[in-house]
């Protein structure tokens, strides 16, 4: 199904659910393709299950898990009319790290110039859901406000967007099928993997 991107929501990794306080932050996106494959298993064109466009690890790493075309897994009601950006932390407890706000930042200036979206649409999750995430310790402006923030010249530069090729999610597909000695499968598997990197060539 076909997302136009009109709202930007952001999302935090929160806690889990034996402690809604524990720190996340530490949560990757591999960890966050497992976890969603088993919740809404709805492989995106880039290959992996993650139901956010984007994923923004501690160190600011950016990595694209979905097409900004392709529909999100992550708001209900708004998956075809959105971009979703998860930050790994539970801001319930904790604070974005400066690279997650630097990277947040120049992904925010980015889509909304694309796609050519109010800031006002730049939103957390809990607007269109009975949560608290991206996190009671930031405010509902906080996101977009960062749109105001000028950072000096010597801070970090943010790594470039990692578009998701689907090669690590057919590596672990792979490694898992040789683990259960389903053999034919690892073959198939092998054989995709083979044509997947001969893109990136």
């Amino acid at each position: 199904m076909k997302n136009i991107p009109k709202w930007i929501i952001v999302h935090h990794t929160g806690g889990t659910d034996q402690d809604q306080k524990q720190d996340t932050s530490t949560f990757t996106v591999s960890q966050c393709n497992t976890l969603h494959q088993q919740k809404f298993d709805m492989k995106s064109s880039l290959g992996w299950y993650v139901g956010y466009h984007y994923y923004i690890e501690k160190n600011g790493f950016v990595t694209q898990c979905r097409a900004d075309g392709d529909e999100g897994a992550h708001t209900v009601g708004r998956n075809r009319d959105s971009i979703g950006i998860c930050l790994a932390g539970n801001f319930d407890a904790t604070l974005p790290t400066e690279s997650q706000k630097i990277a947040l930042r120049q992904l925010l200036i980015k889509k909304t110039t694309e796609y050519a979206i109010p800031t006002g649409n730049i939103v957390p999750h809990r607007l269109f859901a009975t949560k608290t995430c991206y996190g009671n310790k930031l405010s509902d402006t906080w996101a977009k406000n960062l749109l105001n923030v000028v950072y000096p010249v010597s801070q970090p530069v943010t790594p470039p967007i990692k578009k998701v090729d689907g090669v690590t999610p057919l590596l672990s597909k792979l490694v898992s099928s040789i683990g259960n000695k389903n053999y034919k499968e690892a073959k198939e598997t092998a054989s995709y993997l083979l044509s997947e990197l001969n893109k990136l060539i």
